[in-house]
């Protein structure tokens, strides 16, 4: 489902109060703003210095505050708080712009009526939600509102949160959320010029009308989705095990499932069916608790295993270890527990939780990966709980991770993901149903 990541915003929109706001701010209040989150983010921010140093966080707000203009607006000011993005490179380290700007994204505002897919350099049209039904399913888009789509790429993955050097997330954010994140930079624009390229390669014009989120959702495929889902290939001794998240809210709210009641009835019927052969899909899966996936894999793991090294928060600047059962060596399950041939799918929307899953499951050698580098990191994790900053002039909404899931014995700044051990390219196929080329790679690899 497209909305998995948007419902932290919904949280925002909820329980924040709207609060009313100038459309433009003076340097003297943007500098207040500034301030306060330097101060913020240094007494409170598990992963702050991850990848930068001390010096490198104190050069980028000295910086910005030389360069404030005398006057900006929402999106100016947005943009400016969330280029740290690039500097501080903790990919819990959500931005958002004010209350305000989301509840009018959830209730009022026209956005853009598209689902696309980014492949490669090209973001493709999936599905199209507009009144105009003008832009087939499969066309590349070209530019949007006079702006070429590689200027709107540029622009929004350089102002979204990453774990490390790595910029599968933030790519990946660009595409599966592209009408938040375009209307956080760009605004409401009640009407889209497009153009783009139909499947034949011409060009095409396109005059689109924004529509609600609501009339997007009404016209949305209508079809149960699971949030949690086992699926039996033809061949019977295959299957696919689908996992949207991790999150015990999510998997309640939007698809009325419980996580270990859904996993220990796949495990069953995986028994009971006589599976040889396993995959786990865990793409586009953004996490959630742990203990949902040192569950999953308690069945599926021949020996106990460890995910977690160490886990620390960060206390009026000072760093704690956690004495906590994230660090312990798991045991497998005894029933209901699959020792046959398993298979992790993982792609870029593969994050926290998912991460750390794809990283013991590599490191156990438990199986073969495939797929894309995971967009969150290899090597550490910040978490919850978190801590809601709102900036007092500018209504920006900051993300901090009190938490910091270290996933090495020492803890290194490489900034990667967990590497797939057969790369295989994504493409949108099994956003419209169809089978994608991980299935296909799965089915071929069952039969070596």
């Amino acid at each position: 489902m497209k909305e998995i990541a948007l419902l932290l915003l919904a949280l925002i929109a909820c329980h924040l109060s709207i609060l009313a706001q100038a459309n433009h701010f003076s340097k003297e209040e943007m500098i207040a703003d500034l301030k306060l989150l330097k101060n913020e983010l240094e007494e409170t921010h598990a992963t702050l210095y991850a990848y930068s140093t001390p010096s490198e966080i104190d050069h980028w707000f000295e910086d910005q505050i030389k360069n404030i203009p005398a006057s900006l607006n929402e999106r100016e000011a947005f943009k400016i708080v969330a280029s740290i993005s690039g500097i501080i490179r903790d990919g819990h380290s959500y931005i958002y712009p004010s209350a305000q700007h989301l509840d009018d994204f959830f209730n009022k505002a026209p956005l853009f009526p598209f689902d696309v897919f980014l492949k490669g350099n090209k973001l493709i049209v999936v599905e199209d939600f507009s009144e105009e039904l003008q832009i087939p399913p499969g066309a590349t888009l070209v530019e949007i509102n006079g702006l070429k789509i590689e200027e709107i790429q540029a622009e929004i993955v350089g102002h979204t949160c990453r774990d490390g050097d790595n910029e599968q997330y933030p790519e990946h954010l660009f595409y599966q959320f592209f009408p938040a994140y375009y209307s956080y930079l760009y605004g409401f624009p009640k009407e889209f010029e497009i153009s783009y390229l139909d499947k034949g390669g011409s060009i095409r014009a396109a005059h689109i009308m924004g529509k609600t989120r609501s009339e997007i959702r009404t016209k949305r495929n209508a079809e149960a989705e699971q949030g949690i889902e086992l699926e039996v290939l033809p061949n019977q001794e295959s299957a696919v095990l689908t996992i949207k998240s991790f999150d015990k809210n999510i998997l309640k709210q939007d698809y009325g499932q419980k996580f270990k009641k859904e996993i220990k009835r796949a495990f069953k019927l995986i028994e009971e069916q006589q599976i040889q052969h396993l995959a786990i899909d865990l793409r586009d899966n953004q996490g959630g608790e742990l203990s949902h996936g040192i569950y999953l894999m308690q069945h599926f793991m021949k020996t106990p295993f460890q995910s977690v090294n160490n886990y620390t928060k960060l206390k009026n600047g000072e760093t704690i270890t956690l004495n906590t059962k994230w660090d312990d060596h798991f045991k497998p399950k005894s029933k209901y527990h699959f020792d046959k041939a398993v298979y992790l799918f993982i792609n870029g929307g593969s994050f926290s939780c998912s991460a750390i899953v794809a990283n013991t499951f590599k490191e156990t050698k438990r199986g073969i990966v495939l797929g894309q580098m995971t967009g969150g990191s290899a090597y550490v994790n910040g978490g919850a709980p978190n801590k809601l900053l709102t900036l007092p002039n500018t209504k920006i909404i900051f993300t901090i991770p009190r938490t910091r899931y270290n996933l090495r014995n020492q803890a290194t700044p490489l900034g990667m993901g967990v590497l797939p051990d057969v790369e295989l390219e994504s493409d949108p196929d099994r956003l419209i149903g169809e089978t994608d080329n991980y299935i296909r790679q799965f089915t071929a690899l069952t039969k070596k």
